[in-house]
């Protein structure tokens, strides 16, 4: 089959969503064609991605808005949609599927109304946007043949908002990349040499909230270690200055993200916007525990007591407590979080996609 990706994030975006479709892409050539729709940025295209001109996203950094003109024209032969995000992109798959009769799905990476504070701190404003952007949320998911989700957390919260029909499709991991690497480079290359190391790494989002994180350093005797980058960097450097053992080590790679995984002894994740937590599964795929905030699908990824553990986003005499709970359940964590993974891995994904792809194209 031709399967076509209308996508809202791509690279040179780095987030969960661009390596998830990646990923998704890799695996999915071996049975399908795959052509993704994109917004162009500064990214050289493989023969199969077709970027389409683009704006700035003016309220939150490192996003772009796509101008898909002429997509029918290059995306006339597919016998799929699918569609991942919830704007121009989205706009532009419904299109070419309702054009050309094609069945859609659409997975949803992203509660976009988290992120309406980015647009405008005003209280009356973004009722108003909130009540819209539902609204718009509701019809376009409600018009796809299918809707998947990273998690049942999720899967309940579009229930609850008044979406039909929901299905839970982790995201994946790559578990024969993400695993335990021996991190003796990385310490010296990084200068770390505290017996305990903690640390977080992905998107600086304000949703992230790592002031707690920074927030208990003071209490912690080692080193708190943050990488990666976005729109709330300046806000979380400027709030650490005073941190000594808070160290920004800025992007990593993908190999040596699997080096940073592999060198804490505990992944510290406070975010409350997450759909599925990708970092979360890494981490643990690495053998590294995950202390991580009570929201969203955070929730299901973590389990409590078993894996990791989970506080209310905030509560920093909790976070502290189950730093020094998890240190001491630390092996058992591990080999907990290890089995996890297993459930989420890439060629679980990949099989229930085809499964789900043969069902469409049989309607």
């Amino acid at each position: 089959m031709k399967i076509g990706i209308f996508t809202d994030s791509y690279f040179p975006q780095v987030n969960g969503v661009t390596f998830t479709i990646k990923a998704w892409k890799e695996r999915l050539r071996e049975k399908h064609e795959v052509f993704i729709y994109y917004p162009a940025g500064h990214y050289r295209p493989e023969h199969d991605e077709f970027p389409f001109s683009s704006m700035d996203f003016r309220f939150y950094k490192g996003y772009k808005v796509a101008l898909p003109f002429g997509i029918s024209k290059r995306a006339k032969n597919l016998d799929i949609v699918h569609i991942h995000g919830l704007f121009s992109m989205a706009i532009a798959g419904l299109y070419v599927s309702k054009r050309y009769r094609l069945p859609r799905i659409l997975t949803y990476h992203t509660p976009a109304d988290h992120y309406i504070g980015y647009i405008t701190r005003n209280k009356t404003i973004q009722t108003g946007l909130m009540k819209l952007y539902n609204l718009w949320e509701r019809k376009l998911l409600n018009s796809c043949d299918m809707v998947t989700v990273p998690s049942n957390s999720i899967r309940d919260m579009l229930l609850r908002k008044g979406v039909k029909e929901v299905t839970v499709l982790s995201n994946g991991i790559d578990l024969d990349f993400f695993k335990p690497v021996n991190t003796e480079s990385f310490r010296k290359k990084f200068r770390i040499s505290a017996k305990k190391v903690i640390g977080f790494c992905g998107r600086f989002g304000y949703e992230k909230h790592l002031e707690d994180l920074i927030g208990i350093a003071d209490n912690f005797d080692g080193e708190i270690l943050i990488a990666g980058q976005g729109p709330a960097e300046d806000h979380f450097r400027r709030i650490s200055r005073a941190k000594k053992n808070v160290k920004f080590i800025g992007f990593l790679t993908r190999e040596e993200l699997l080096e940073f995984y592999s060198c804490l002894d505990l992944f510290i994740f406070p975010s409350t916007a997450e759909t599925q937590g990708l970092v979360a599964l890494e981490a643990m795929a690495c053998g590294t525990p995950v202390v991580g905030a009570d929201a969203l699908a955070l929730k299901d990824t973590i389990q409590d007591g078993v894996n990791g553990y989970c506080y209310k986003q905030g509560d920093l005499k909790r976070l502290m407590q189950l730093i020094d709970k998890a240190y001491k359940n630390r092996d058992e964590l591990i080999r907990n979080g290890l089995e996890t993974v297993k459930e989420h891995s890439l060629e679980k994904t990949i099989e229930k996609l085809n499964e789900i792809y043969d069902r469409l194209a049989g309607r």
